[in-house]
């Protein structure tokens, strides 16, 4: 098969309303392992000093799969959907 051409955008639809805050990260239970980076579709996690760092404007870039949170062994990251009608819906999928 062929690469298929598309863009994220594209299949993400945000919802009107604020998510508020559904991504808590614990630094003190994060070890480094960089997991969270490499699952991240979004790119939404780095590592800066040993420690996971998550970007300032995830709430407006997430896709919510919840993958960093079910990667981090030590409990670091703790996810929840945001409310009903907020956050994204994927089209065509």
């Amino acid at each position: 098969m062929e690469g298929i051409d598309f863009e994220v955008k594209e299949l993400v639809y945000r919802g009107e309303g604020d998510t508020g805050d559904f991504i808590s990260f614990d630094p003190g239970r994060c070890d480094g392992c960089g997991l969270c980076v490499k699952v991240c579709s979004a790119g939404l996690w780095s590592l800066r000093e040993g420690k996971a760092r998550l970007a300032p404007r995830y709430r407006e870039l997430c896709l919510e799969c919840a993958a960093c949170w079910e990667i981090c062994a030590r409990g670091a990251v703790d996810f929840s959907y945001p409310a009903g009608g907020t956050g994204v819906t994927i089209r065509f999928g």
